[in-house]
């Protein structure tokens, strides 16, 4: 009898008898044998239940995560993504308009419009095969005459979208291009206008120039702005960017799936700007320009600022500073060495001196001085006040004598004359007051008050403050400073160490006669003399006029704004009145150069000091006219004239003869 345990076979003595136990492992083996001869056969195992569990957990986890993606589509992201099939089907393109333009009071048009081409590569529309790409920009070039490989860097190395290619595009290659626009995907002509500027440079402080939008621009202005868009940098141009600047249309053009244009349609039309009139006579303009140039010659001179305000409404007649710069380079594209010529010539050309300027006034404070110690009863119109050739006083800490010069000997004075022949030490006392020395003093002068109570620093602050100085006058144009009314406080928190932070009484008498710390810009001292001129109002300065529609009809009359009025009483004025029209009509006048027009004027002049052992001025004139009606007030400042030679009174006469003679009419 043969056994047979896992396939091998073994044989067994077939006369002994079997036991019980062998019986049973014997149909053991053979059920295991069968067991493994099915097992053989089979193709496939059954799965346990297990993992057939974790299987049938994992289905159902992919199928509902398959119907929440598909559900978020449908309904949550529905509007975002049918927005973006919208934009694939439909783009939009502005549609651009002309700038508005500027005119002077006149409508003599300064500022004009030209229509320039430029090229723009859009990346999003380029060809995203290299090949079809390539062979775009191999067109684009052949047609302009530039390397391959530079615009194919212009458009790799811009974070933009929409990239300039060529600026100003010529007719030969403005017409190739529109030839073969529908032919290159991706490649867009955009018409842009160039400013062209009058060619008087000294318009160009007043108009400004338009530039490239800066990132900060595009934060500030709330109109819509490309970055490849031109807005107003300086002047005009900058402080009426929303008037001027165009309101771009929209263009929609749709497109089937391959990108083929189906239509277009205007969404929303373009608007040009508005355009600007104003308060600016151009022929007075040129003419201080012509007058400073040829006293500049005299007294080898190179810079001034000059302006002319009408004292009954602030409109600004005329606005002068020199050196001035060309602006149209700038309108055009300056190159980087022409920027560098303007940047280091030492006389600081792109400086709007009439606004942004600040210089010592000399003597032609006084007329204020006067005022503030009429009002406070310093003085009256008929107080006398002994002037010598120098007014000296002891030293409050030393003891020592402290001596103030006048230009000459003017002995017994009143502020009419005080003012008319422009008196130091009038203005000393009336400031700053006097205390005589002892009579055992060589100083000591028996003519001079024992004791003589002026205003104080305070009260001039005070007066000077009320007349606009000190701070800005509000013009409509960028760049304008505050000029600088000193006080103890200001001293105190200027300097550093105890001795330049003490206010002495040298600094009132040096305020007092437009001297020291005290600052201040062409266009304040003359918005200041708005109200000697029209009896006591001040004026906000401004220079435009009238908003014109695109059609031309006026749209809007920029309105006058009153300051201040009242605050000073007529007969105050009516005393420093006279005393600036006797500084013209008395041949004591400091300014009786001026008595010939062929209108009577009233002026002061001024002379300040700018270095303490040379003789070298800043030359100073402010004058109204006519006397009795004003209808012009002209401030002149001509930096550093040696002496005291008559430099902005020349200028001043020329001018005011002219404009009261020969000025063309409207």
């Amino acid at each position: 009898m043969l056994f047979s345990f896992k396939g091998k076979k073994k044989k067994v003595n077939s006369n002994r008898e079997l036991e019980f136990e062998e019986i049973f492992l014997d149909d053991l083996l053979k059920k295991q044998e069968k067991e493994d001869e099915v097992s053989e056969r089979k193709i496939e195992l059954p799965l346990r239940k297990k993992a057939f569990f974790i299987f049938f957990l994992l289905g159902v986890f992919l199928l509902i995560s398959f119907l929440v993606f598909s559900s978020n589509l449908q309904f949550r992201e529905h509007q975002k993504y049918q927005a973006l099939a919208l934009k694939n089907k439909f783009i939009t393109l502005s549609i651009r308009a002309e700038r508005g333009v500027i005119y002077d009071r006149n409508m003599q048009q300064l500022v004009f419009n030209e229509v320039r081409f430029d090229l723009f590569a859009e990346k999003s529309e380029l060809s995203q095969n290299q090949s079809a790409r390539e062979e775009v920009l191999r067109e684009v070039a052949e047609i302009l005459g530039e390397d391959l490989q530079n615009l194919e860097r212009k458009i790799t190395q811009s974070s933009q979208d929409l990239i300039m290619l060529w600026e100003n595009l010529s007719h030969r290659d403005l017409i190739l291009l529109e030839t073969k626009i529908d032919d290159l995907p991706g490649i867009r002509v955009k018409k842009r206008t160039q400013r062209l500027y009058e060619e008087e440079e000294s318009l160009s402080h007043l108009l400004g120039y338009l530039g490239k939008i800066s990132a900060k621009d595009l934060r500030e202005l709330k109109e819509a702005y490309e970055m490849e868009d031109y807005v107003g940098k300086e002047g005009v141009e900058r402080w009426y960017e929303e008037v001027l600047a165009e309101r771009k249309g929209v263009l929609e053009i749709e497109r089937d799936v391959q990108g083929r244009e189906i239509s277009r349609k205007i969404k929303e039309s373009p608007q040009s700007g508005s355009s600007l009139v104003l308060s600016l006579d151009f022929s007075l303009q040129k003419k201080i320009v012509e007058s400073l140039e040829k006293v500049f010659e005299e007294v080898d001179a190179q810079i001034g600022a000059a302006v002319a305000i009408n004292p009954q409404n602030g409109e600004i007649l005329a606005l002068v500073s020199l050196p001035s710069f060309n602006n149209n380079l700038f309108a055009r594209g300056i190159t980087q060495d022409e920027l560098q010529e303007l940047n280091q010539d030492e006389r600081n050309p792109q400086l709007n001196r009439v606004i942004g300027g600040r210089y010592p006034t000399g003597s032609m404070i006084k007329p204020l001085i006067g005022l503030a110690a009429l009002e406070e009863n310093i003085v009256s119109e008929s107080t006398q006040l002994y002037c010598p050739l120098e007014l000296c006083l002891e030293h409050k800490y030393t003891g020592e004598p402290e001596c103030f010069p006048d230009w000459m000997f003017h002995g017994w004075t009143n502020i009419r004359r005080a003012i008319a022949e422009s008196v130091n030490p009038f203005f000393y006392m009336i400031g700053g007051g006097y205390v005589s020395p002892s009579t055992a003093s060589e100083f000591f002068n028996p003519n001079l008050p024992k004791e003589f109570e002026g205003l104080g620093i305070e009260n001039i602050a005070k007066y000077l403050r009320l007349f606009g100085l000190g701070e800005r006058t509000g013009v409509d144009l960028p760049g304008e400073v505050e000029g600088r009314v000193p006080d103890p406080d200001w001293k105190e928190n200027y300097f550093e160490g105890p001795e330049q932070q003490k206010w002495y009484l040298g600094d009132t008498y040096n305020i007092s006669i437009g001297q020291g710390y005290f600052l201040a810009t062409p266009l304040q001292m003359a918005t200041a003399f708005q109200a000697l001129a029209n009896g006591g109002k001040i004026f906000k300065p401004k220079i435009a006029k009238e908003i014109l529609a695109a059609d031309g009809s006026q749209k809007e009359v920029l309105a006058e704004e009153l300051i201040r009025e009242n605050f000073i009483s007529s007969a105050s004025l009516e005393v420093i009145r006279e005393g600036m029209l006797q500084a013209v009509s008395s041949p004591g006048g400091s300014a009786f150069s001026l008595s010939s027009l062929p209108v009577t004027a009233a002026a002061k002049t001024g002379t300040a000091q700018i270095y303490p052992k040379k003789e070298i001025y800043h030359n100073w004139i402010t004058v109204f006219a006519p006397y009795q009606s004003p209808e012009i007030v002209l401030t002149l400042v001509i930096e550093k004239v040696e002496g005291t030679r008559i430099a902005a009174q020349k200028v001043a006469k020329e001018v005011l003869e002219w404009y009261f003679t020969s000025r063309p009419k409207n």
